[in-house]
């Protein structure tokens, strides 16, 4: 039997972003603040890895709080470890095992057949309809992860952020509109692309 710390290494090209260890080092200190966020940027995909096992909708929500409460019981234990999996990857196993977990408590009259409470589709035999619903949920949890950040950051700094990195406006012309250096425009756009990176999201980044 495996524990919660445990999980199957997969290709870097698998995962889908990594997670900073700035990140997960905060949660371990577990300050509310910290599992807010986790939980709100997170909980989309959590969800998606529950509804493709099928569990019933009356008792989706019961597997959601079942996985975040074994990961906050786990996630002191839990070494990142880039030759061992990612830490998306562990949270999955987290929760096809708590969805294990309650499809076999199911009553007869719900009981599902047993090959659905064993077998784990490989993603080579998943549909094309379930791989646009997880591309959705990645794009849900980035998209939190945004907003968490742009309420922690001052408008100024956030605006700074957006017109370089997401416009693509050079660093000058941005500096000229603010008033400022073009030193600290790098600096407000190194701010916010760090805490996005400590959010899961590492794709932010763009050159001058």
């Amino acid at each position: 039997m495996t524990t919660d710390n445990q999980w199957s290494a997969q290709p870097a090209s698998q995962q889908a972003f990594s997670t900073r260890s700035s990140f997960i080092v905060n949660l371990k200190e577990f300050s509310p603040q910290n599992w807010n966020n986790f939980v709100l940027a997170y909980t989309p995909m959590i969800r998606f890895w529950i509804r493709r096992k099928n569990v019933p909708s009356s008792l989706e929500d019961d597997v959601l709080q079942d996985t975040f409460r074994s990961i906050c019981i786990s996630i002191g234990r839990f070494d990142l470890n880039e030759s061992r999996g990612s830490f998306r990857g562990w949270l999955r196993t987290i929760a096809e095992r708590r969805v294990a977990d309650c499809l076999r408590n199911l009553p007869p009259e719900q009981d599902l057949p047993p090959h659905d409470l064993e077998s784990l589709p490989s993603p080579t035999e998943r549909s094309d309809q379930e791989i646009a619903a997880e591309q959705a949920a990645n794009e849900e949890v980035k998209a939190r992860a945004l907003e968490l950040v742009r309420q922690s950051t001052t408008d100024r700094t956030w605006q700074m952020f957006w017109h370089s990195t997401i416009d693509g406006i050079p660093t000058s012309q941005i500096a000229k509109q603010f008033g400022v250096s073009n030193a600290a425009v790098r600096v407000a756009k190194q701010r916010v692309t760090k805490r996005l990176k400590d959010l899961m999201i590492g794709d932010t980044e763009s050159t001058d």
